[in-house]
């Protein structure tokens, strides 16, 4: 790692807003190039990004990790030219071809609603998977927007919870009576003992021995995949399908992409515009299905 890497990592901190995880794969990137090529990112110059994309290629890298990498070394270039406006753009001519996104895993509704009624509600744990599992489907959270939750940020009277993303970007996502419903219940009756003389501001906490402390997003995913089981769930569940659940399922119901884009906090667009791609493959298979001159 040169010097510089640590100075690119605050840039994109301070005036980027970017999240540790973010900027670590950032720097992932950027290490694996800086290796590949044996000097400095500052003397790579067109000829060299070839030979080590050829590299890359020749060891099975994906076009997908190409793309990912390429986009971390042009972030790199433009910090670079802010102290040094004539440094070369090794990536000016590299053209990759299509990087086609890979569409969402969704649920069926159905299967959503075997998943959520799995936790045993009659124990405080069980409600609050059950509240934690109706939040992550009604707002479609990221799980660790769902693990950062604070108590204070959810407003069971205004019906909204108060969300900060990637980059810390804050959002206020509306939660539906049904989640609202069992919020309560936890807040009311597991709540307490979960969370003793409320020691912990989090919405969601675990006892670890006799100190409440929040659940991790290791544990989210835990959770979900043991309750994806007990519903019979064959599909290989993660805690990120319900959001990509809740996106398609507002889309096919009719809500609009703009607002879908909002509650799901996207920057740009187009990162909500995959979800339009999976109604539009669900309709080439009903059509294949149903259309009698298959």
């Amino acid at each position: 790692m040169t010097i510089t890497l640590p100075a690119f990592a605050a840039y994109l901190r301070l005036d980027r807003g970017l999240s540790e995880r973010t900027i670590s794969s950032y720097l992932g990137d950027l290490d694996a190039l800086e290796k590949s090529y044996g000097r400095a990112l500052s003397e790579l110059r067109e000829a060299d990004m070839q030979q080590v994309l050829a590299t890359w290629r020749d060891s099975g890298v994906t076009n997908r990790t190409l793309h990912r990498r390429l986009s971390s070394l042009r972030a790199f270039i433009t910090f670079l030219r802010e102290s040094s406006p004539d440094a070369p753009d090794p990536t000016a001519k590299i053209e990759l071809g299509s990087d086609k996104p890979r569409l969402p895993k969704t649920l069926p509704f159905t299967s959503v609603q075997a998943i959520l009624a799995a936790p045993d509600t009659s124990t405080p744990e069980g409600l609050r998977d059950r509240a934690l599992l109706e939040l992550l489907y009604a707002c479609g959270l990221r799980v660790s927007e769902a693990a950062g939750l604070q108590k204070s940020e959810l407003k069971l009277e205004q019906k909204w919870v108060r969300v900060f993303g990637k980059g810390s970007k804050e959002r206020l996502v509306p939660v539906g009576e049904s989640a609202l419903g069992w919020l309560c219940r936890y807040l009311e009756h597991a709540y307490p003992q979960l969370n003793p003389g409320f020691a912990d501001e989090s919405l969601f906490v675990t006892l670890d021995g006799k100190n409440p402390r929040p659940l991790t997003r290791q544990e989210i995913w835990k959770s979900v995949k043991i309750y994806a089981r007990k519903a019979k769930v064959r599909q290989n569940v993660t805690p990120h399908m319900f959001r990509h659940s809740f996106a398609s399922h507002l889309l096919e119901g009719g809500m609009n992409l703009r607002s879908v884009q909002a509650l799901l906090g996207h920057a740009d667009i187009a990162t909500t515009q995959v979800y339009t791609h999976v109604e539009e493959t669900r309709l080439v298979e009903a059509h294949r299905r149903f259309h009698p001159r298959k």
